[in-house]
């Protein structure tokens, strides 16, 4: 009997498209949590938009489901197989294609990572406003499938915002070109907002043209330290008012920092003592030496209000990357120190202090299990993590992931909050998306995927339960 490889190779035709060698194979399998894994047959690894087509419909002629991936850094399992699919990788789509100084526009290939996409625009004197913690690995198209937030959402939003056109890849083949380049463009539906955050489910983003900006003349960065975390909203709403170029604010709990000390016992810790929280705080400014003492007193204003005890600002470049590696720290601190089951969740600001009171007795009410919790103080964004502590097995840590979450995202809810901030629903979430969405929007959903996708080929089962 023929396999699927040999019957796929025969009809694309198509040499070095085809990776079947299952030591190749297998990193394409599983994820970066480790928690979501499949197995696939083969891999296809397309050069340019028409093979992704061609792919597309050799696969649909012999009935094969597939699964869009780029460089599969989600948390969710929207990347991986999960019943012998073929995973289409978009990573060779990785040109960036042309930037545009006048309209302030790059268009890209979907396979291009972010750590190039930043590189590539400050030689040229702009920035992309968008950055993730895995810039070195995640790619432009799967950022836009997820609508990926990140650091500076505060002050220049999702990646949604800044998808000005998008080229996809239907499920019946059809390649949709709008690679649009216009800030006003108001001709009927925006259909690529039909794909930004769609997961996969509904085609295949291959190109996309984003808005740059001008590089920020100078960036201000320093880190709060906070007595109490029942004044972060207030804190929130006072650099808001004072800094008006505000780009980043970050938090994180004490017991996060711990962690990262415990991982990287050289780090050197930005404070001589410990406190219930810390704030990064990033301002983006004019060039000077006055523009430098104008963010100094305005911040000096925020510890006289004791909104802040003590803080540790910027000097350098260097300097500001060392309170940045404090975040990244804490991120990578904890996928090395264990499992972790990951909870990426908004609520509105004000709720914040009771939000992270409350996270912090579910997991100690869960047991053997250590609350790890940092986030985007500006919009809401907390990274809820509970770890597994020695001496509870692989199994008993798994088995309290399912009442975790419900017990989790059903808290969300009642604070009219988000149950995916960043990450999107995947297969992880999904049996909880009646948690953020009505049954009439998710019936709408369901209309939108059959639609465009009647035989459920690209991406099935996530998002929805059953496609």
């Amino acid at each position: 009997m023929t396999s699927v490889v040999e019957r796929l190779s025969a009809e694309l035709g198509m040499g070095g498209i085809v990776l079947s060698e299952r030591t190749e194979v297998a990193a394409y399998a599983i994820d970066w949590t480790k928690k979501f894994s499949g197995e696939t047959p083969c891999i296809l690894r397309p050069h340019n938009t028409e093979e992704v087509a061609r792919c597309v419909r050799a696969c649909g002629k012999l009935g094969l489901k597939l699964v869009p991936q780029g460089g599969n850094t989600g948390l969710v399992g929207a990347s991986v197989p999960r019943g012998g699919e073929i995973v289409l990788s978009l990573s060779r789509l990785n040109k960036i294609e042309e930037f545009d100084e006048a309209s302030a526009t790059v268009q890209v290939g979907a396979g291009v990572v972010l750590q190039a996409l930043h590189d590539d625009l400050a030689a040229c004197g702009h920035v992309f406003p968008v950055d993730l913690g895995a810039r070195g690995s995640c790619q432009i198209g799967g950022m836009i499938a997820t609508n990926a937030g990140g650091i500076k959402v505060l002050r220049y939003g999702h990646m949604r915002e800044q998808v000005l056109g998008l080229e996809v890849v239907l499920a019946d083949g059809t390649i949709l070109n709008n690679l649009n380049k216009l800030r006003k463009n108001n001709t009927g539906l925006d259909l690529k907002h039909l794909f930004v955050g769609s997961e996969g489910v509904l085609g295949i983003i291959t190109r996309a043209v984003l808005q740059a900006r001008p590089a920020p003349q100078a960036l201000q960065t320093a880190l709060l330290a906070v007595e109490t975390r029942d004044r972060l909203p207030e804190l929130l709403t006072v650099l808001r008012d004072k800094l008006r170029g505000l780009s980043s604010l970050e938090m994180i709990t004490q017991e996060s920092i711990t962690l990262y000390k415990e991982v990287e016992p050289e780090a050197r810790l930005p404070f001589e003592r410990s406190y219930p929280a810390c704030v990064i705080v990033e301002e983006e400014t004019g060039a000077g030496e006055s523009e430098r003492n104008s963010f100094l007193e305005r911040l000096s204003s925020v510890l006289e209000s004791g909104l802040a005890v003590d803080a540790v600002v910027a000097e350098s470049d260097t300097q500001a990357r060392r309170i940045w590696s404090l975040r990244d720290g804490v991120t990578e601190a904890i996928s090395r120190a264990g499992l972790t089951h990951k909870f990426d969740v908004t609520v509105p600001p004000a709720a914040m202090p009771a939000f992270l009171d409350q996270m912090e007795a579910f997991g100690e009410e869960a047991g053997e299990l250590r609350t790890l919790l940092f986030g985007h103080l500006g919009d809401g964004n907390i990274h809820v993590n509970m770890m597994q502590m020695p001496g509870l097995s692989q199994a008993a840590f798994y088995a309290k992931g399912p009442a975790l979450a419900e017990r989790i995202y059903g808290h969300v809810a009642k604070l009219h909050g988000s149950i995916s901030a960043e990450h999107g629903i995947g297969i992880a979430k999904r049996g909880y998306l009646h948690h953020s969405r009505s049954t009439e929007e998710v019936d709408l959903m369901r209309g939108v995927k059959h639609l465009l996708d009647p035989d459920c080929m690209l991406n099935p089962g996530v998002l929805f339960e059953s496609n």
